[in-house]
C-alpha cells in the first residue's frame, strides 16, 4: 500500500458514500423543501427519519470527514516544499475540519437521531425534546458544518489551487471556483439568506465531487506534483 493507492481509495470513498450519504439525506428529510431550510423540523419524521439520519450521518463522517484526512495529509506531502507555510496553512484548516465536522456528523447519529424516537414516542413532553433538538441541529448545521467547516474548507481549496496552479491551471481553478462557492454559502448562512446558503452548498458539493475524481486521476497518473505519493505507507520518503 502507497500513499498514492490510499490517497485514490480515500477519494473514491469520499465520492461513493458521499453521494450515499446525500441521498440518506434527502430521504430523511422525506423530500420537504422546508425540512432543508429549517432541519429541525425533521424531530416530527418519526422512527423512519430518526433510522435514515443516524445512517446518512454516519455515512457523512466516513465519506466528507475521515477520507478527507488522509487526502489532506498526501497533498500536505505534495506540495509541502512549494510553499511550506501556505501548505501547513492547508494542512491544518482540512485536518480541523475533518474534526469538526467528523465530531459534529457522530453527534448527529448518537445523538440527534434518538430524540426523533423520543419526539414519537407517547407520553413524550414533545416541545422539550424539541427544543433540544432544535438546539443541537442548530449547533451541527449551522454553527459548525455550515459556519466552522466553511471557514475551514475555503482555506484548504484556496491553499491547494494556489499550490498546483503552476502544474494544474485547470484543477486550481476548479479549487478557486470550489472555495468562492463555500465562501458564498458560508456568508449567506451568517447573514440568514437560506436560498443562496443552500444553492451554493449543492454546488459546491457537485464540484467538490467532480474535484475529487479529478484529484484521484492526477495521482493515480502520477501527474505533477503529485510523483512523491508514490511513497509506501510506513517506510519514511525522501520528502519527509
Amino acid at each position: 500500500m502507497t500513499l498514492r493507492v490510499a490517497t485514490v481509495v480515500a477519494l473514491s470513498a469520499h465520492v461513493a458514500l458521499g453521494a450515499l450519504s446525500n441521498v440518506l439525506f434527502i430521504a430523511a428529510f422525506q423530500y420537504r423543501p422546508e425540512w432543508f431550510l429549517d432541519p429541525a423540523l425533521i424531530v416530527s419524521g418519526g422512527l423512519a427519519s430518526a433510522d435514515l439520519l443516524k445512517w446518512a450521518a454516519l455515512t457523512d463522517l466516513f465519506s466528507y470527514y475521515l477520507p478527507i484526512a488522509l487526502v489532506a495529509l498526501a497533498l500536505w506531502v505534495a506540495l509541502r516544499l512549494r510553499g511550506p507555510v501556505l501548505a501547513a496553512a492547508s494542512t491544518v484548516a482540512a485536518l480541523g475540519y475533518a474534526i469538526a465536522g467528523g465530531a459534529a456528523a457522530a453527534t448527529l447519529a448518537m445523538a440527534a437521531a434518538p430524540l426523533i424516537v423520543d419526539y414519537a414516542q407517547a407520553g413524550t413532553e414533545q416541545g422539550a425534546v424539541a427544543t433540544a433538538f432544535g438546539l443541537l441541529v442548530d449547533i451541527i448545521f449551522r454553527a459548525i458544518w455550515q459556519l466552522l467547516d466553511g471557514i475551514l474548507l475555503t482555506v484548504w481549496f484556496v491553499a491547494t489551487g494556489l499550490l498546483v496552479r503552476a502544474d494544474q491551471p485547470g484543477f486550481a481553478r476548479l479549487s478557486l471556483l470550489v472555495a468562492g462557492l463555500v465562501a458564498l454559502a458560508t456568508g449567506s448562512n451568517v447573514l440568514g439568506y437560506g436560498l443562496i446558503r443552500d444553492a451554493g452548498l449543492g454546488l459546491a458539493f457537485v464540484l467538490w465531487a467532480a474535484w475529487s475524481v479529478w484529484l484521484a486521476a492526477l495521482v493515480w497518473r502520477r501527474r505533477s506534483p503529485f510523483e512523491a505519493l508514490d511513497a509506501s505507507i510506513g517506510r519514511r520518503s525522501p520528502v519527509l
